[in-house]
């Protein structure tokens, strides 16, 4: 079995790559032999450029896998798709694979024949091939609980193995986009609404940013955020790794 996990998100720029990143720097540290990829990115060479950095550089992860860059959604031929579920599994590495948008975000599309339903893929069905447990993202605001249950729903009934959610605040909100809940109350209601542990929240930080390719205190805020220890047991992670906690 591919040791490792899918990174999703609620939304595009929800914090899905800086929780990627952070969480494979934070392995590293720790000694397991943990990469970071990102088969597919919507948008830009120049954002592509930075956030394939940002990746590599503080992961140490080399950019050695064919990486596509799309300037729209659906544009995923599928030989790019086969190819991408190939090289992201891995029995001597914990791949951490991080999909574009949202969880229902299309990746895919293809013309069936006349009259047929077109072939439309989306991150939860690349997450499926993948045959990795997923980790769901939200930004960390007033929207995060109602985006959560829609997207936790969704790859539930994609029969995707959904083994937590993750919160990143990308930015200092203003009061009335703040999260108006306590860390213990927001758990409550997560898993009150999802049945799937809540795994913490990545606290925003000015030195940490993408763009800019500046880690900051990414790992530190990492370990400090996120409970390292009930995802390597959710994982596949081997036994020897599992030993190291």
């Amino acid at each position: 079995m591919p040791c490792g996990a899918a990174v999703l998100g609620t939304e595009p720029g929800c914090g899905k790559t800086v929780f990627m990143t952070g969480l494979a720097a934070t392995l590293k540290v720790e000694g397991f032999p943990a990469r970071a990829i990102k088969p597919f990115i919507v948008g830009s060479r120049r954002e592509a450029d930075c956030e394939l950095s940002f990746i590599s550089s503080i992961t140490r992860t080399p950019l050695n896998y064919p990486i596509l860059v799309i300037d729209a959604p659906a544009a995923v031929q599928e030989s790019n798709w086969q190819h991408a579920v190939m090289m992201a599994a891995s029995k001597q590495h914990l791949t951490l694979v991080e999909l574009p948008g949202s969880c229902a975000t299309p990746v895919s599309f293809e013309q069936g024949p006349l009259n047929a339903a077109p072939n439309w893929k989306d991150s939860a069905d690349f997450a499926c091939d993948l045959g990795l447990p997923c980790i769901l993202v939200s930004r960390h605001n007033r929207e995060a609980l109602e985006k959560i249950v829609l997207n936790a729903t969704y790859l539930q009934r994609r029969d995707a193995r959904l083994i937590g959610i993750v919160t990143v605040e990308t930015a200092e909100y203003p009061k009335q986009q703040a999260l108006q809940l306590s860390q213990s109350d927001f758990q409550l209601a997560v898993v009150g609404r999802t049945n799937i542990p809540y795994l913490g929240c990545l606290k925003f930080s000015p030195s940490i940013s993408v763009p800019r390719v500046n880690q900051g205190n990414l790992i530190k805020t990492t370990s400090a955020g996120i409970d390292l220890l009930m995802i390597l047991r959710s994982i596949n992670a081997p036994l020897s790794m599992s030993d190291k906690m």
